[in-house]
């Protein structure tokens, strides 16, 4: 292989796993666009459109399971549909610590996820931690999620108050 043969292949990795990262923070960038600053779920048809935007991160034929948070589901129409339908009143997600191997057109990634909650079920403050698994491939709209699971997910009651974040996100008329 030439020396710009080579150079073109680790470039080309190098942009794979950049869109790999970038499809990753816009899924999590719609994920979070259901709730407001003050801990509430926005309007039905805000989250409608933040959820059809994180299904839009997934192929057509994608599987997505999460167990207890939603179970196996088949399908961006299937993951598009329970994605309005979150257990949260609030949620923040970090997928950090990428680990990303590329095979041509498709991807395994790995992350760890951190994610802040509020559930809708009761007035708690969880942390999420866990290993989130991936395989993505390239489709004519770009890197897309093909499969995606939480290998590892534990949650961690950070308070039974949702008052305990204001020092985080004040809500309307606090003081940061």
């Amino acid at each position: 292989m030439s020396a710009a043969a080579d150079l073109s292949d680790r470039i080309a990795a190098l942009e794979d796993r950049e869109a790999l990262r970038d499809l990753m923070q816009r899924y999590a960038r719609a994920a979070d666009a259901k709730y407001t600053a003050d801990l509430q779920v926005r309007d039905p048809k805000s989250v409608a459109q933040a959820a059809a935007e994180q299904a839009a991160c997934f192929a057509e034929d994608a599987a997505w399971s999460a167990g207890q948070f939603g179970g196996e589901l088949r399908g961006r129409a299937a993951i598009a549909a329970f994605f309005e339908t979150s257990p949260w009143s609030y949620a923040l997600h970090q997928y950090v610590c990428p680990e990303i191997t590329l095979d041509g057109d498709t991807a395994d990634l790995r992350w760890r996820l951190l994610e802040l909650g509020c559930p809708q079920a009761d007035a708690r403050v969880v942390l999420l931690a866990g290993v989130v698994a991936q395989t993505c491939r390239r489709t004519d709209e770009g890197w897309r999620i093909t499969s995606m699971r939480f290998d590892v997910l534990q949650e961690i009651e950070l308070s039974d108050n949702r008052n305990a974040v204001t020092c985080l996100i004040p809500k309307k008329g606090q003081a940061a």
